[in-house]
């Protein structure tokens, strides 16, 4: 079942459009839900139009929720919009009384791919009280490397993050390297899931972040998994690999209820 809900978002200062699959079968109350968050360019459609993504749920019977974060990395930027907040404070409020979704932690997933494979990570680290775990598909998971390096979205990076975008991000909570260093003992730990495809773009970019999970990430505490396959930066890639991302997610929010 799909339900398209349209809403002032006051915390973005615009009207703004929300795609939510729903199962047709029980549970039809407190139903866990997938916070799927789309990549550069896309919108609250993508996911709908170009992968089977509403038939990967029916088979979990799970709700998910596909919202418009434009190109703003999932963050409350320096000069424009404010999607984190939008993200975690207004639209799970919004769509809770529109839709019998669960508000329980453990029935709380998120994952996305690309600017919405870092956008999960980040939002599940920065408010592991929400979500239960995180799935990144071919991330951009390393978020200081990349605007370090040569953009061709320099005026979105300048929005985000201000005019130094190349060096401000170190060793801030949009580093998720620090992020994870600094992880309280006493904050639950969301699982982490990453993949990517080992012809992308991105793969190196992923290794690197496999690594440091592997190693000071697990010394922290956290559940992680890495998987990869043939494939390149591209719809053909997500729509295999978002199945992977769900059942981890689903499988340790199931087995480590706080």
């Amino acid at each position: 079942m799909l339900s398209t809900l349209s809403f002032r978002a006051n915390s973005l200062n615009y009207d703004t459009v929300i795609n939510v699959v729903l199962p047709d079968t029980t549970p039809t109350e407190d139903i866990p839900v997938l916070w799927l968050l789309h990549g550069m360019h896309g919108n609250h459609e993508s996911w709908i139009r170009k992968t089977n993504i509403e038939r990967y749920a029916a088979a979990r019977h799970i709700a998910v929720v596909c919202a418009d974060g434009e190109n703003g990395f999932y963050h409350d930027m320096k000069y424009g919009k404010k999607y984190f907040t939008f993200f975690t404070e207004e639209l799970p409020g919004i769509v809770r009384r529109v839709y019998r979704i669960s508000d329980k932690r453990e029935k709380n997933i998120i994952a996305g791919l690309s600017m919405g494979g870092y956008g999960a990570l980040r939002l599940a680290l920065l408010r592991p009280d929400m979500y239960a775990a995180a799935a990144s598909l071919s991330g951009c998971v390393d978020m200081c490397s990349v605007l370090a390096g040569g953009l061709n979205w320099s005026s979105d990076a300048a929005a985000i993050w201000g005019d130094d975008y190349a060096t401000c991000a170190v060793g801030t909570d949009s580093d998720l390297f620090h992020v994870v260093r600094n992880y309280s003992d006493d904050v639950p730990k969301p699982g982490i899931f990453t993949c990517c495809g080992t012809e992308d773009f991105l793969y190196k970019n992923n290794l690197r972040f496999r690594d440091f999970m592997q190693s000071e990430g697990t010394d922290k505490g956290f559940t992680y998994k890495w998987d990869e396959g043939r494939g390149i930066h591209d719809w053909r890639f997500w729509d295999a690999w978002i199945g992977a991302g769900m059942d981890f997610c689903l499988d340790y929010a199931q087995n480590t209820k706080e």
